[in-house]
């Protein structure tokens, strides 16, 4: 089942425009990211925004995305624990969209570490029919980070070991 349908309406969609280009977009003035967020609402999709700020350490991000995302209580609070999770993370309704603001203060080798599980994550959920996206608020209009999402490619079931392959 397509998670949208080939019309040029569907195309004007906000959640179509990010989601064609990946999970993940970058924006800079809060105000559009505010109105954005608001049409998504009214789209009814849920709406979890997140200030950045106070994630000085990895400690303070995971006890944030704890109870922002409701995980559950053994939760491990460390990047494999989160990736577990968000193979669970329930999505109701149109979809859920994870807005975090002021990104910029996470440091960058940590930021695409973390982006980079969300998007392996929101291609898990597409496989159902789940809409999963991130919105990255920056106060900085330069920011960058590199691409996050990337696939490997690995051999196919029956040639997985390495003696299959007469290795």
């Amino acid at each position: 089942m397509a998670v949208f349908k080939n019309t040029s309406d569907e195309k004007q969609r906000l959640d179509w425009q990010v989601l064609q280009n990946g999970w993940t977009s970058l924006y800079w003035q809060e105000s559009i990211l505010d109105k954005d967020l608001d049409w998504f609402q009214k789209e009814k999709y849920i709406v979890i925004d997140i200030d950045s700020t106070k994630w000085t350490d990895e400690s303070r991000l995971h006890k944030d995305l704890k109870k922002q995302l409701n995980f559950p209580n053994y939760y491990g609070e460390n990047l494999n624990a989160l990736n577990d999770c968000l193979s669970d993370l329930e999505i109701k309704e149109a979809g859920l969209v994870i807005a975090f603001r002021h990104f910029q203060f996470v440091d960058k080798y940590f930021a695409h570490r973390l982006l980079d599980i969300f998007a392996c994550k929101t291609r898990l959920h597409s496989l159902f029919g789940k809409r999963l996206l991130l919105l990255i608020q920056v106060d900085n209009p330069k920011y960058q980070i590199e691409p996050v999402g990337s696939s490997s490619v690995l051999w196919n079931g029956a040639e997985w070991l390495d003696s299959k392959r007469s290795l």
